[in-house]
This record gives C-alpha cells, sequence and structure tokens, in this order.
C-alpha cells in the first residue's frame, strides 16, 4: 500500500505506567508539514513520542507511515529497523551517548540513517553557533548547547519523520528564532512529517499556521 504524500495514520494506540493509565485509543491520521501537539502535561505528549520512536511498546494499537510510491511501513513490523530508519526522535533531555563530542555524535547518527544530510550538519550547526564546541564532550556542554547539537541532527537527519519533543526548552533567543525559521521552511516543503511537542508555538507567528492536536487528558 501506498500513499500519494507522506501520512502517519495511528490506530487505537494505547499506553499505561504501572500506576497509571497515559493513553487510550490514540487514533488519527497526520498528514506532512508541522503538527503541534498540544495539552496539558501528564497527557501522554512525551510518551507518544517515545512510543512513535519505537523507544517504548504500547499496549494494544499500531502506527503505519505511508509514503508515495514506496510499502507502508508499520511500527511493529517483523523489521523494526526499517521503522527506525524513517523516524528521528528529538527528545526533552539530554543527549544519549554523552561521551561522545558533537562532530562524533553526528558521525554516529550518520551511520543510522540512509539520507543522512552532511552538508545540512555544517550549516545548522554554523547557524547555531557550534563552532567552538564541536571537539568537547557533550557533557561538558549547556543544555542549550547539547539541545543544538540535538537539533541539528534533527534538522538533518533526511527521514520522512521528525519527532522533536519541547525543541525550544533551553534556547536562547536567537536559536529559537532559528529553528522556528527552520520549521517554517519545512511547513512549506511539506516534504516530512513533523510532530512537535511543545508548550510554545512552534513556528514564527508570520507563518503557514501549524495543524493542530490536542491531546485530551
Amino acid at each position: 500500500m501506498t500513499a500519494d504524500h507522506i501520512t502517519l495514520q495511528l490506530d487505537q494506540l494505547a499506553f499505561a505506567w504501572p500506576d497509571r493509565v497515559v493513553l487510550q485509543r490514540c487514533t488519527t491520521a497526520l498528514k506532512a508539514g508541522i503538527t503541534w501537539l498540544r495539552g496539558p502535561n501528564g497527557v501522554g505528549k512525551s510518551t507518544l513520542l517515545q512510543l512513535l520512536a519505537g523507544a517504548l511498546r504500547p499496549l494494544q494499537g499500531t502506527a503505519r507511515l505511508l509514503r508515495p510510491g514506496q510499502p507502508a511501513l508499520d511500527l511493529h513490523a517483523d523489521n523494526p529497523l526499517a521503522w527506525r530508519h524513517a523516524v528521528f526522535w528529538c527528545g526533552p533531555g539530554a543527549v544519549a551517548y554523552d561521551h561522545l563530542s558533537p562532530l562524533d555524535f553526528w558521525s554516529f547518527l550518520h551511520g543510522l540513517y540512509p539520507d543522512w544530510q552532511p552538508l545540512a550538519v555544517v550549516r545548522h550547526a554554523e547557524a547555531f553557533g557550534l563552532g567552538p564546541h564541536l571537539d568537547r564532550p557533550l557533557a561538558r556542554l549547556s543544555t542549550g548547547t547539547q539541545r543544538k547539537v540535538w537539533l541539528v541532527a534533527a534538522l538533518a537527519a533526511g527521514t520522512p519523520v521528525r519527532l522533536l519533543d519541547e525543541p525550544l526548552n533551553a534556547l536562547d533567543d536567537e536559536a529559537t528564532a532559528y529553528l522556528q525559521d527552520q520549521l517554517a521552511q519545512a511547513q512549506e516543503e511539506r516534504s516530512a512529517l513533523w510532530l512537535v511537542a511543545s508548550h510554545e508555538a512552534p513556528l514564527p507567528a508570520d507563518s503557514a499556521p501549524a495543524q493542530e492536536w490536542r491531546l485530551a487528558p
């Protein structure tokens, strides 16, 4: 099964921690461009992104990725690596493998994502002002600088789906404006599907509005 445009179909996704139910029967179809995932704290936004990244396994339900001219991908198919190659997740916390430098971190990711864009890494790293930090271990960088390193990876991953969890956290004003500008371009080009969980608007006020999906308690 193929599609005329990138579509992420969620069907009855449910998840619970040992002490509480977080998501109940999430069903929707997301399209290319920016979708702003909204809802109060504790409603399951971060959990949903981790489910879609393959970092958590739902109690029930599934997700399916449809792309033009390509076979459909199922979240729990026999080849989970194919799903991970198609979905990039940028979480809200510290960068994993923080013993690596930014250059080593990006090089590691280059080996994981078939459509990785090395020239985009150079461009975004320069725009985020990361030049002085490229050879330092991530663990020695500030929270905001680590966030920039991970966002460079998200912008350069080349995957059809990008998941951003609170991407504006710990960013200075200049970095925030740059990221919002890049997302506004992604919204216009619609060459990828971006699901962005954020307490702040992910796009500049004068850009085309993001699609919204609000999770209810």
